[in-house]
């Protein structure tokens, strides 16, 4: 490892890593004084060097690249706006824009995605020049729209926002390293017209000409879904590719051969070469007149750099093309025997060209993988048999499958076994069956779909004929492929979801890994045994810690317009309520905001399960929680919906054995670890017809729940109505409160004046979306609140809102710390 260290390009990539990583961190710097800084570091260094003080200049100039790292990603984060950013119109009504279609459409069943480089806002006849990017939705099909258009539409802007919660994905982030900070939406079939085409480069438009002829090409001759795993591995588009799809591809651990990384361009290259130095090898003339395998690499090069123009250049096609050009290079100046400063080089390029690319999954993934089997496999392979080498040309053809098989599953574990802790921090997902998946399909994708894939696709200009009977034999073999991944997929426990890694587990277990392969030194066995009980220790630690806790915590989560509430009581019992979900079925709110929430909180079972009314902003993300995680109860108000949504949670609560409770206003108090909790909606015989049901009704029929915990009242309200209100007033319940979860996410039709007088509110939790279509809160009722001197906090401004309790004071923290509640108060310790 330290011989390893001594190589000059490792301490420098490390050192520009780092800076990348510290100023990921968002902090303030004072740019022009920076970079003066910067210079005197520089010319400081240079100094030494030639005072051959070479101590204290590699110090400085490793100094220098950290900072120089820090300073690389402080542009994304904190962009220096032109004089007339488009983005300063964000939050106006509806305008008018001109822009020109930038990069190539993303297509999806849903619609189109385009990313737009604005030039003009027209207002009143006025013209007014505009700078930025902005990504624009709409629900065309992409085929109306090509890179170089230009547009002129009406639209809406607004700041691009996720869900924000703690082990949660940053959207806004992810558009900030692409340089969008506007989003607009624009409607089926108006809103746009196309005043001009072509208004790119010469050349980046003739290449987007012959995709759409291969696009078109790909879509005529072959069938769904083959057509469009085709155009995934040619073209490098995935968004037609169905869900259903992409989930079996996730579960055999091989979903990466669906986008265009590494290993496609990897195996081309190798196609590539190995045609070329078997051509140069028939001539005995060249051979003897040329270093045949220079050459060969020398002509693989363009071939890479054309698989990357059909790919249609995109940022992580980028970064494996730069990767691969790099090995070659390093053929043609003799530098092939050392990968690993290979690697480093790769790595230093991509990241001075695309500093956020660190924080890709593709690019970690993908440096990860290299570097693992560079550096375990020939370790592993030597433990093996010490006698020999692992490609040794004197195989016999009878051995060669053999090996291949010892080879090729060496290489799969180890970079598995490499990548699986970044795989489990961002999905929290591994495949148990990807050992031998990969195993198979690599080669099968990589050597037989991909490249007769690409010759159909190249051939369709000229040889039309030859190219439809290619990629109707690639039908076959993605057929084929489909279905021994169906059937690797239906094995029980062939993939299983994670908790989120901490940083100090993801160390430790490289850790172990380093120490595996060396446990010959004396050292390295105490170094395993040690980092053995640390990582025991760990896991009981994050076992055992809430079975001491004393506190009551409840977060609302923010699942946009929805409800979602989790409830920690003390010693460890948790109960979740309601999982957000929206109208359409395009995003599962429980799989994508509401599970990586719990892992990243080290949360694998929930007590208690419980839907207030099954409404779809409250009732879809359960299911994936219902069939994911350990679950005690469910609870129910008893009203059953007749949505797709609800039949399918039914389904797993019976499938999975889960006791279902029916909750009313007469289901007895129920005491868990200290904390009450009395149910004061909906009434035992409610007043409703079954065939008559309306959303109101629904609404109505909200559990509602009183949790008290020592001096401390809570109220969890679901989407109650005037009516409800006006029946638990009537009934005289006891509703005051110090914290209310005001109802139906701030319509007027809820918080009425006579059941805020009765709970009378320290803090309001507000739990409502951006951009709804409901247009909800309300303004009447935000004032009503305000007015009863009540601390208002949103979770469309906050994000996630965790209250915490030890029966006698509350302390809110919100995971977004740019808003402030909208009124402060500063006494949190107080009785009834």
């Amino acid at each position: 490892m330290l011989r390893i260290l001594r190589l000059p390009l490792i301490p420098v990539l490390i050192a520009y890593i780092s800076g990348l990583s510290l100023g990921h961190f968002d902090l303030p710097l004072p740019f022009p004084g920076f970079i003066l800084f910067l210079l005197i570091l520089l010319l400081s260094g240079i100094s030494f060097l030639i005072l051959k003080r070479l101590k204290w200049s590699s110090c400085i100039l490793l100094f220098l690249f950290f900072l120089l790292g820090v300073g690389s990603i402080h542009p994304y984060l904190r962009p220096s706006h032109s004089s007339s950013p488009v983005s300063r119109f964000i939050g106006h009504g509806p305008i008018l824009i001109e822009g020109t279609v930038q990069q190539s459409p993303h297509r999806t069943p849903d619609g189109t995605q385009l990313t737009i480089k604005s030039h003009q806002v027209i207002l009143s006849n006025r013209h007014i020049p505009v700078e930025g990017n902005l990504l624009l939705f709409l629900k065309e099909e992409g085929d109306a729209f090509h890179l170089g258009d230009h547009l002129r539409f009406q639209c809406k802007l607004s700041r691009p926002r996720g869900f924000h919660n703690p082990g949660g994905f940053s959207y806004e982030r992810y558009l900030a390293f692409k340089r969008i900070e506007s989003i607009g939406f624009l409607p089926e079939g108006k809103g746009w017209v196309k005043i001009g085409e072509g208004l790119v480069n010469p050349l980046l438009l003739w290449i987007e000409t012959r995709r759409d002829h291969m696009r078109s090409f790909l879509d005529r001759e072959a069938e769904p879904p083959s057509s469009s795993i085709f155009q995934a591995l040619v073209l490098g588009e995935q968004g037609n590719i169905p869900e259903e799809v992409k989930e079996l591809f996730i579960i055999t651990g091989i979903a990466h051969l669906l986008a265009i990384s590494g290993d496609h361009l990897g195996i081309v290259a190798l196609l590539s070469f190995s045609l070329f130095l078997w051509l140069l090898k028939r001539s005995e003339f060249l051979l003897l007149s040329l270093p045949a395998k220079k050459w060969a690499a020398a002509l693989t090069i363009p071939c890479i750099l054309l698989y990357t123009l059909i790919a249609g250049g995109g940022m992580s096609v980028i970064r494996a093309a730069i990767m691969v050009i790099t090995f070659f290079f390093s053929i043609l100046f003799d530098r092939e025997r050392n990968l690993l400063h290979t690697l480093a080089l790769a790595a230093f390029l991509i990241l001075l060209f695309s500093p956020p690319s660190l924080f890709d999954v593709s690019f970690q993934l993908s440096f990860l993988a290299v570097l693992s089997i560079l550096y375990w496999v020939p370790r592993v392979l030597r433990d093996l048999r010490r006698d020999e080498t692992p490609l040794a040309s004197e195989t016999s053809w009878k051995g060669l499958p053999l090996r291949y098989m010892k080879i090729s599953l060496v290489v799969t574990a180890v970079a598995i076994l490499g990548t699986s802790p970044f795989v489990a921090l961002h999905f929290n997902r591994f495949s148990l069956i990807g050992f031998l998946t990969n195993l198979f399909a690599i080669p099968w994708v990589g050597f037989l779909i991909v490249p007769i894939s690409l010759i159909a696709s190249l051939c369709s200009f000229f040889l039309y004929p030859l190219a439809s009977l290619l990629i109707v034999l690639d039908g076959y073999l993605v057929t084929i492929l489909l279905k021994g991944v169906g059937l690797f997929a239906s094995l029980p426990y062939a993939s299983v979801y994670l908790p989120t890694p901490t940083g100090l587990e993801i160390v430790l277990f490289y850790l172990l890994l380093f120490s595996a392969v060396h446990l010959r030194r004396r050292r390295v066995r105490y170094l395993f045994a040690g980092v053995c009980l640390v990582f025991a220790l760990d896991l009981a630690y994050w076992e055992l810690k809430d079975s001491f806790r004393k506190d009551l915590w409840i977060t609302f989560i923010d699942v946009g317009h929805g409800d979602s509430i989790l409830i920690e009581f003390p010693e460890g019992k948790r109960m979740l309520i309601d999982g957000g979900g929206l109208y359409e079925d395009r995003f599962d709110t429980g799989k994508n905001v509401i599970a990586p929430f719990l892992w990243k909180k080290r949360i694998r079972r929930i007590d208690t399960l419980v839907l207030t009314h099954p409404d779809p902003d409250h009732l879809k993300g359960l299911n994936f929680i219902a069939s994911q995680f350990s679950i005690g109860q469910f609870w129910g108000n008893g009203l059953r919906g007749d949505s797709e949504s609800f039949l399918r949670l039914e389904k797993t609560l019976q499938r999975r054995k889960i006791q279902c409770l029916t909750i009313n206003e007469d289901f007895s108090a129920q005491r868990i670890n200290g904390v009450e909790i009395t149910i004061l909606n909906p009434p035992a015989s409610p007043p409703y017809q079954a065939s008559h049901r309306d959303s109101s009704m629904v609404n109505n029929q909200s559990l509602v729940m009183r949790m008290s915990f020592k001096e401390i009242v809570l109220l969890l309200t679901g989407d109650i109505e005037r009516e409800a209100e006006e029946r638990m007033v009537r009934k005289g319940y006891p509703l005051k409160a110090h914290l209310l979860k005001i109802p139906h996410h701030g319509s007027s039709s809820s918080s009425s004046p006579a059941f805020l007088e009765r709970v009378r509110p320290l803090y309001a939790i507000l739990s409502v979306g951006e951009r709804n279509r409901a247009r909800l809160p309300h303004p009447e009722v935000i004032r009503r609140y305000l007015q009863s001197g009540a601390i208002l906090l949103r979770t469309d401004r906050h994000g996630g809102i965790t209250v915490t309790t030890d029966g006698e004071g509350m302390e809110v923290k919100t995971f977004s710390k740019r808003e402030s509640p909208e009124q402060e108060r500063l006494t949190i310790d107080f009785p009834l």
